[in-house]
Formats: C-alpha cells, sequence, structure tokens
C-alpha cells in the first residue's frame, strides 16, 4: 500500500506581490526616463557649445583677414527704428566673410564665400545663432532669433570688452593684455516670452539704468522682445554687460540704448556656456563670483613694462 504524500495547494498572486512588482517596473521606468533627459539635455549642451566654437571660428578668420574684430557702433534710442540701428557683430561678419552661417568653417579654410549660400538679408532665422534648449527659440515666436550675444565690457556703458562700444580690438592686443582665454567674446541669453511682463528672460527700459540686480524696474517698460532679432547692434537684441552677474532677476536697457546691465542666462541645467576669444567654450554656474564674472568681461589694461 501505498502512502501517498499530501500536496500543498498553490497559492495565488496577491496583490502584494502586484504592487511590489508594479513599483519595480515604476522604478526601472523612471531611471529610463531620468537617463534619457540627461542624454538628451547632454546633447542640447555640446550642440550649443558647438554654435558658439563655431562662432569662435568666424572671429578668428575675420580677424585675420580684416585685422581686428567687428566694431560695435553706438545703439540707437530704444523709441527709434531699427532700420537705423548699425549692424551687430553676427550680421557684420556674416556680410564681409559672404557667407549664411558659421556651420562648417574653420581658420584653414579658404574662398569662403563658395562655402554656403548668399549672406541672409533681413529678418530670417540663421542657422547655429540660437540654442536648443531655450523654449522660446524653438517656438519660433520670433523670426529671427538669436541666442548669443556679444561682450561689450564690465561696465553699464560696454566700455572695455571685446566689443566695446565705439572701440576697436584685435585677438594680438586681447592676448597681450589679458590672454584670450580670459576674455569672453559671446554668452548665451535666453529669449524673451513675448510679453510685457516682469520676468528673467524679459527685460525693462529706463531712463537710467540702476544698480543691477538690486534695481526694481517697477519704473519701467517691461518688454519680451529680448533676442528677437540677429540683425543691430544693440543691447535688446545682440549686446550684454558683464555688470552684474547671470541669471539676474532684472535687466535693463536705457532708454537713450547707450547702457544696460542685460545679464546673460540659459536653460541649460549644467549652467549657461560662455565663448571665450580663444575659441573655447567653457560652462558658467550662478555662483561665480562676481568679480571673475565682470574680469571675464573686459580686456585688461595694457601690461606694464617690469622695471630694470
Amino acid at each position: 500500500m501505498t502512502i501517498g504524500v499530501a500536496r500543498r495547494p498553490r497559492r495565488g498572486v496577491s496583490l502584494a506581490d502586484v504592487v511590489v512588482v508594479l513599483f519595480l517596473v515604476g522604478v526601472v521606468f523612471l531611471f529610463i526616463i531620468m537617463g534619457m533627459t540627461r542624454a538628451r539635455e547632454s546633447a542640447r549642451l555640446t550642440i550649443c557649445q558647438r554654435n558658439l566654437a563655431q562662432i569662435g571660428q568666424a572671429l578668428t578668420y575675420y580677424d585675420g583677414a580684416f585685422r581686428g574684430l567687428p566694431t560695435v557702433s553706438l545703439p540707437v534710442a530704444a523709441n527709434e527704428p531699427m532700420d537705423k540701428a548699425p549692424p551687430g557683430p553676427l550680421k557684420t561678419m556674416l556680410a564681409a566673410l559672404g557667407v549664411a552661417d558659421f556651420i562648417g568653417i574653420n581658420v584653414e579654410m579658404k574662398n569662403l564665400p563658395e562655402l554656403h549660400a548668399p549672406t541672409p538679408e533681413g529678418s530670417v532665422p540663421v542657422a547655429g545663432f540660437f540654442c536648443p534648449n531655450d523654449v522660446e527659440a524653438l517656438a519660433r515666436r520670433f523670426s529671427s532669433p538669436v541666442s548669443y550675444r556679444a561682450s561689450v565690457g564690465s561696465d553699464l556703458g560696454g566700455t572695455d570688452g571685446a566689443f566695446a562700444v565705439g572701440r576697436g580690438a584685435t585677438l594680438k592686443e586681447v592676448e597681450r593684455r589679458d590672454g584670450l582665454s580670459f576674455t569672453a567674446a559671446f554668452a548665451e541669453r535666453l529669449l524673451g516670452d513675448g510679453g510685457r511682463e516682469r520676468s528673467r528672460q524679459n527685460y525693462v527700459v529706463v531712463d537710467h539704468v540702476g544698480s543691477g540686480e538690486s534695481a526694481s524696474g517697477a519704473a519701467g517698460s517691461w518688454r519680451g522682445d529680448a533676442g528677437s532679432t540677429w540683425i543691430p547692434a544693440d543691447f535688446r537684441y545682440t549686446l550684454y554687460t558683464h555688470a552684474q552677474r547671470p541669471w539676474a532677476n532684472v535687466s535693463q536697457v536705457a532708454t537713450d540704448g547707450r547702457t544696460s546691465d542685460m545679464s546673460a542666462s540659459s536653460s541649460h541645467v549644467a549652467g549657461l556656456n560662455l565663448l571665450m576669444l580663444d575659441g573655447s567654450a567653457r560652462v558658467v554656474t550662478p555662483s561665480i563670483a562676481p568679480e571673475v564674472w565682470r574680469a571675464y568681461g573686459s580686456i585688461g589694461p595694457e601690461p606694464t613694462a617690469p622695471e630694470n
């Protein structure tokens, strides 16, 4: 007689088991999404740095061909029509080099006008002029957006930078004074949101530019067209100063257009990209010391000869 062994009944899947499995699947899915987000942001940061690097190549080529960097003339007043404004550095280089954009340019190339389509005219977008991480640029709110601005200096009037208003400079001079790797050429700046409300993206037009971050801007008129065109030399669109740190709460432009504390800004998680005159792009974080930021914005004095 065979004595059978009693089999234990199989236990079904409990609610707790389902919850644990769903939790683990959710955690894995979350890590996948986070990895994709980081990869996407890293790619956009790299594209932005590449855009700036191409501007740096164009600067080097322009300086070699014309013996100096593009000169910025005095901007027009805020109520003056843009057709009376002088050309900005990017427009000057496009026209002088005879190209539609700077993609693919390097200082060893010859016959640059043959590389691209004719120089763009009017308010048209230019490849490589806007950051892929700026939602306003991607939204096509403006017809000719520009995310990269030329540094005019460390003060409100833009008197000591690589593109100081009314003053020409050469790469050789900058290298002698302050070093190309320590002098800012271009920086990112978020486009405006198209409205007239106060925000870090927008700027305020005031009769007198105040003391940077401490100024409220309440008495001025807020505008949301920051960076809406790459064409003119103007604090509202293509120029910026190192008078205050990046991501300042308030950016101001004087009514007469001659002074500003337009700050740099970016939506990259790592920080904003800053192009130096040696062609390198470095990431700057909001915690940068004010004195370091201002030093980047100025060319610096002539070095003194050592005493015998």
